[in-house]
C-alpha cells in the first residue's frame, strides 16, 4: 500500500514537470529565455484592431514602455512622444492623464490618432510569447512585439 502511494506521488510529479509554459497572463517564459513582463522591453506597435477590421503598422516607430514600479508609461505614437499614469492590478491595466507633444506628421498621423484613441480604452493585458496584447474587456485593441 505504501509503495503504491509513493509511486502515485512520483507519477504526479513527473507528469506535472512536462508543462513548461508559464500560463500567467502577465508574463511568459520558455525554457532558457528570460521572463517577459510589461517592464522588460520597449513594446513596438504592430496592429491596431477596429470594429471594421485592423491596421497593420509597418513602420516601427510607435512604441510603449512601462514603469510599473513608478506607475508611469511613456512612448511614441509614430510622430509625438507621450506619457501618462499607469495602474496595474494582476492582468488589469489602466492608463490615466495621457499627454503628448502636438506635432503633425502627415504620413503617420492616422496611425497615431488610432493608437492614442484605443489606448484610452484599455482595461487589461496579456503577454503571449513576445507579444503584448491590450484589450477592452475581451475585445482586442492593440498588439505589440519586442
Amino acid at each position: 500500500m505504501r509503495n503504491a502511494f509513493i509511486f502515485s506521488v512520483m507519477a504526479i510529479l513527473v507528469l506535472s514537470s512536462f508543462n513548461s509554459k508559464n500560463d500567467m497572463t502577465n508574463s511568459y517564459q520558455k525554457p532558457g529565455d528570460t521572463i517577459v513582463t510589461l517592464d522588460t522591453h520597449k513594446w513596438y506597435l504592430t496592429t491596431i484592431y477596429k470594429p471594421d477590421g485592423y491596421t497593420q503598422v509597418l513602420i516601427r516607430k510607435a512604441f510603449i514602455s512601462f514603469q510599473t514600479e513608478n506607475g508611469k508609461i511613456g512612448g511614441n505614437g509614430s510622430c509625438n512622444s507621450f506619457g501618462g499614469k499607469l495602474t496595474v492590478d494582476g492582468d488589469k491595466l489602466r492608463f490615466g492623464n495621457i499627454f503628448s507633444t502636438k506635432m503633425y506628421c502627415d504620413n503617420v498621423q492616422s496611425i497615431e490618432d488610432d493608437f492614442f484613441r484605443e489606448l484610452q480604452k484599455v482595461t487589461r493585458y496579456e503577454i503571449k510569447e513576445k507579444k503584448l496584447l491590450l484589450f477592452n474587456e475581451n475585445k482586442l485593441l492593440l498588439e505589440f512585439e519586442v
